[in-house]
């Protein structure tokens, strides 16, 4: 197995999962690394990368959604079972490219990564050295139920697929750096983000809380990384964590060196 590290994006429909595959694809490009791109959407209209590998070669929402009669949503769900299927040759043509890092560009909606089987076979199936970078939308994140949850889709997403898992606060060029450092501040320490949760003894405070109490019995307080894929920024430190997961800490200058 050559790749360092095999990484699915997974995040809410216009979280940037595509345009983050694209310029994280281009700067590690320019660090004279090996990346490929992958895109496993087979409802998707226009990239802005070129794709290495395209499950659009082997089904398309257009055909799945004439053959069996059926509208985009469904044929979305019809789509992401069918891709099970394509486990060998989706492996056969990773085999076939010696890259460093191999970025997979899952479908839009989240829940069809989460909820459908195709997806675990494609976890457990790849690659040994499988992560997940899990995009936070930043609009949804400016409020403490937004980043709740988002907070809880993580949590399934943790619990679905025990991999290591990147978390990162997309477009953080739309926010402004007090809300950025606010967000944050949430990720470091869930108690920071309970004591800045509406006041209130009603329902949604109960179930709040208790929501909370949950995601610190599973250790959700993390390293947020925040990126512009627009800007360019935050693509080291992203970098940085994937290596310290899978390649031990090596760091860039070390690989820059080797070339």
């Amino acid at each position: 197995m050559a790749h360092t590290a095999l990484l699915f994006f997974v995040g809410p429909a216009g979280a940037g999962k595509s345009t983050l595959v694209a310029t994280l694809k281009e700067w590690l490009t320019l660090q004279r690394f090996d990346p490929i791109a992958v895109n496993l959407d087979p409802g998707a209209e226009t990239i802005p990368y070129a794709p290495d590998i395209d499950v659009r070669e082997r089904l398309t929402l257009r055909d799945v959604m004439a053959e069996y009669g059926l509208g985009p949503n469904g044929a979305q769900v019809v789509c992401a079972d069918l891709l099970a299927v394509e486990l060998e040759w989706l492996q056969k043509e990773i085999e076939a490219l010696n890259c460093d890092y191999v970025m997979v560009d899952s479908p839009g909606q989240t829940e069809l990564f989460l909820y459908r089987e195709a997806p675990r076979v494609f976890v457990d199936g790849l690659s040994s050295r499988t992560g997940l970078v899990m995009l936070f939308d930043p609009l949804l994140s400016r409020t403490p139920a937004g980043f709740v949850t988002q907070l809880l889709l993580a949590a399934a997403a943790h619990l679905r697929f025990p991999v290591p898992m990147f978390p990162v606060l997309t477009k953080s060029d739309l926010l402004e750096p007090e809300e950025v450092d606010r967000i944050l501040d949430w990720a470091a320490d869930l108690e920071v983000l309970r004591s800045d949760m509406p006041p209130g003894e009603g329902m949604d405070a109960i179930l709040s809380g208790e929501l909370l109490r949950v995601l610190q019995t599973l250790a959700l307080e993390s390293q947020l990384v925040t990126v512009s894929a627009r800007e360019g920024e935050g693509m080291d430190e992203l970098y940085s964590l994937v290596q310290s997961a899978f390649a031990g800490g090596d760091d860039l200058e070390a690989h820059v060196d080797a070339h």
